[in-house]
């Protein structure tokens, strides 16, 4: 893991990001000290068992639901457009 003091990260906050998105982790220091790590977002995932128990209490879509979807999929789908659901 790379080093950088709190001043190096501050000057070059723009490199540290970019090499942040490329996978790396960088420790930050403050007097010799760790006081952080800048690290790419770790994904969070959820249990199967999770999400059913999200989707059993979901609320119920209203009966006029899927004709709003079907208006609003006519309203942004280009004309023609072979993926159109």
């Amino acid at each position: 893991m790379a080093r950088l003091t709190a001043t190096e990260a501050s000057r070059g906050f723009s490199d540290v990001l970019g090499r942040v998105a490329a996978g790396e982790e960088i420790e930050v220091t403050r007097a010799g000290t760790p006081v952080a790590v800048i690290g790419p977002p770790r994904r969070q995932l959820i249990t199967a068992e999770r999400f059913r128990e999200l989707l059993a209490s979901a609320p119920r879509p209203d009966d006029d639901f899927a004709a709003d979807l079907r208006t609003a999929r006519r309203s942004v789908a280009p004309a023609g457009d072979p993926w159109q659901s």
